[in-house]
């Protein structure tokens, strides 16, 4: 059994892990340590996707393991989930000899990657969610012995307990942020990968309608141009590239005012594992009698003062020789900056531009 004297450091950093989610990658290391191994990863799988964190040396492994698709045709983790046992398994305990050599995660990435030797356990969250925790051990090292898993299988409640924690903290923050934009008046939720609703404040709930939920609980909006934008927004954060768009004007429906959904990323570096969060959507509303000032316009869409005022010229109704006119600057100039301003707003056309601006102002 686990000495606690010799391994109560390991313990500890699990538990200051579920609070402080930067000491997973050390904590992850030290148990690899434990058990004779190189490295590992935690991961958590939901409906929302699936979150990780690895220890640094095995890192960038795991990352060439998704780029190369092999979550999707994962043998070893069908095994380790078949396998129901409640403790730490090694390869061995999956497969025989023969099995090792034919299949592909195996032969044709863990072994060219000088790995194929391991032991993982599972554990189920409360929320639904799979989380997995595996070590993995250079090939020329050898199998992970019965006597190792017995060391981790000593730590493995602690392990568990504090997934399951670390879990519960992040649903608590994800409820309290919400709630903090309720209190303020904005209407907020966060979207996991996929696009999938995670939560919601009532305020957002109360835009259902002109906010959809689809199947998968995956978000869009009723207006397809809108949506278009949107979808756009959540497949760049997904892929962690920075948009043009990110803050997209949603038109009045009936006797429901326009509105504008700000998409603002969750980046890695700050997400917990635990957090099925890749971004956080914050309604603002924008009376209909008013003007968009310029300084909402550059929030909105990053433009320029410059461009801004083009902006405010077009809504208006000015023709681009009447801008070049007033500005005292040449038709090309303000060409120029018409291109950028449609380029940063999404629109296709000074058309579409004003069809798509035109709900959130009046003139005065």
């Amino acid at each position: 059994m686990l000495d606690a004297n010799e391994f109560g450091d390991a313990v500890a950093m699990l538990y200051e892990a579920a609070a402080v989610p930067e000491v997973w990658p050390t904590a992850i290391a030290r148990l690899a340590e434990i058990a004779g191994c190189t490295g590992g990863l935690l991961f958590v799988h939901s409906r929302q996707g699936t979150n990780w964190v690895a220890s640094r040396e095995f890192s960038p492994v795991f990352q060439r393991f998704l780029d190369q698709g092999w979550m999707d045709r994962n043998a070893r983790m069908a095994g380790l989930l078949a396998h129901g046992g409640t403790g730490f398994v090694t390869d061995h305990d999956l497969f025989t000899e023969d099995e090792l050599a034919e299949t592909a995660l195996y032969r044709d990435f863990l072994r060219p990657e000088g790995y194929g030797w391991g032991t993982a356990t599972n554990v189920r969250s409360s929320s639904g969610e799979t989380i997995v925790f595996t070590l993995e051990r250079k090939f020329e090292l050898g199998p992970v012995s019965r006597r190792e898993t017995e060391l981790l299988d000593s730590v493995r409640p602690h392990l568990a307990r504090a997934a399951v924690l670390a879990s519960k903290l992040q649903m608590q923050r994800a409820q309290v942020s919400l709630d903090s934009f309720e209190k303020a008046g904005s209407p907020a939720a966060l979207v996991g990968t996929g696009g999938a609703l995670c939560a919601a404040n009532p305020g957002f709930e109360a835009l259902i309608g002109q906010i959809v939920v689809r199947a998968r609980d995956k978000i869009a909006l009723e207006d397809p141009r809108a949506n278009a934008l949107l979808q756009k927004a959540l497949a760049d954060l997904g892929q962690d590239r920075v948009g043009d768009t990110r803050s997209i004007p949603v038109p009045c429906r009936g006797d429901r005012p326009a509105f504008i959904v700000h998409v603002l990323p969750v980046r890695r570096q700050a997400r917990d594992i635990f957090s099925r969060a890749q971004a956080l959507l914050v309604i603002t509303t924008t009376a209909r009698s008013l003007r968009i000032e310029a300084s909402l316009l550059c929030e909105l869409y990053d433009l320029t003062r410059a461009e801004a005022a083009i902006a405010g010229g077009l809504l208006e109704g000015s023709t681009v020789e009447q801008l070049a006119l007033s500005r005292g600057v040449g038709r090309e100039t303000v060409r120029g900056q018409v291109k950028a301003v449609l380029a940063k707003t999404g629109s296709r056309s000074q058309a579409d531009f004003i069809r798509r601006l035109a709900p959130l102002t009046l003139s005065a």
